[in-house]
């Protein structure tokens, strides 16, 4: 019995052993202006900012704890972090080879922490296409394109003054003061826009959508989640297949709104001198206005008029729940 114990301490002993290994590095590369940074690290968080003088300065950090000190080096040793320079391209890379599915299994189950940041500055003109296997992404204060890929993190851009795309398989996603064609897409998380201009696209696979002072067409869908909107000064189309939808719109209506919920209520805060031509329909609820209209139809469940001699048109629709177009004079009175 003493000789199974004994045994058993010692597995776990062993099981429960591990070591750990820790890397910095700091690199320069001499940049210019209009040049490029491409990031493609197995795990990490990335952040991306400004920098002073035409160089790219790149400060990583990473660390890994695993079983035994031989194993950690030896991922050190198979996945260095690289960095050069390609034209008037700068790449940092830090990806393992092309492996088995049997030979990732297992480096996953022997390396038992992996923790690494990637700080980069950068030219402020400069263009960025960064992607990491797991952990946030940040950009802010560049002019340039800007593409960001992670397969699980946050994504966090601030005043990014060109065209933006943006993909996580799991997190929230925040722009705020960003100008160009936007394109933001998570699989499962929140997505915040607040002021900007250009062309927007947001999709979420579950979760809330806001968006506020942004100027020029939107586009907005969730698979499940409550959207925000106010002030935008464009077309807007916003759909969400189980939430409320809340929309202030701006004191000049410039463009068709069109909101679609599956589940849920659908308010409207409009100027009260918007000219509109107004199409509400809603399966289980009812409909109603502050607003003057002239009725073309109206019943409980639905309302087609325009509202100061018509304009743009404002297509409202839910499945289930009401809608209520309310005047912005009464909605501020109220506050």
């Amino acid at each position: 019995m003493k000789k199974t114990c004994s045994l058993l301490l010692l597995l776990a002993a062993a099981l429960t052993a591990s070591a750990l290994t820790e890397e910095k590095i700091h690199e320069t590369r001499a940049a210019k202006a209009g040049g490029k940074l491409i990031v493609d690290v197995d795990f990490g968080s990335i952040n991306v900012a400004p920098g002073d003088g035409d160089k790219v300065v790149v400060d990583a950090y990473r660390k890994i704890e695993a079983s035994s000190k031989e194993k950690e080096e030896e991922y050190f040793k198979a996945v260095p972090v690289s960095v050069t320079n390609e034209g008037d391209t700068v790449a940092v890379r830090a990806v393992r080879k092309h492996e088995s599915l049997g030979a990732q299994l297992w480096n996953l189950m022997r390396h038992t922490t992996t923790e690494a940041r990637y700080t980069i500055r950068v030219p402020a003109s400069f263009s960025i296409d960064v992607d990491t296997a797991g952990g946030e992404i940040s950009a802010s204060g560049l002019t340039g394109t800007v593409k960001a890929d992670t397969s699980g993190g946050e994504l966090s851009f601030s005043s990014i003054h060109g065209d933006l795309n943006a993909e996580t398989s799991g997190g929230d996603i925040t722009s705020t003061g960003c100008d160009g064609v936007i394109n933001l897409e998570t699989s499962g998380g929140r997505i915040e826009v607040t002021d900007g201009r250009g062309k927007l696209q947001l999709e979420t696979a579950g979760g809330a959508v806001t968006v506020k002072n942004f100027a020029g067409d939107a586009k907005i869908e969730s698979s499940g989640g409550r959207i925000r909107l106010a002030n935008i000064s464009g077309k807007l189309h916003a759909e969400t297949s189980g939430g409320a939808i809340n929309a202030i719109l701006p004191p000049t209506v410039t463009d068709d709104v069109r909101l679609e919920t599956s589940a849920g209520a659908i308010t409207v805060v409009a100027p009260p001198t918007a000219a509109l031509t107004v199409d509400a329909r809603t399966s289980a609820g009812g409909v109603s206005t502050d607003l003057p209209m002239s009725t073309m139809k109206a019943d409980h469940d639905s309302l087609k008029g325009t509202i100061n001699g018509g304009g743009k048109s404002i297509v409202l629709r839910t499945s289930a729940g009401s809608i209520r177009i309310v005047s912005a004079d009464k909605e501020t009175a109220q506050q």
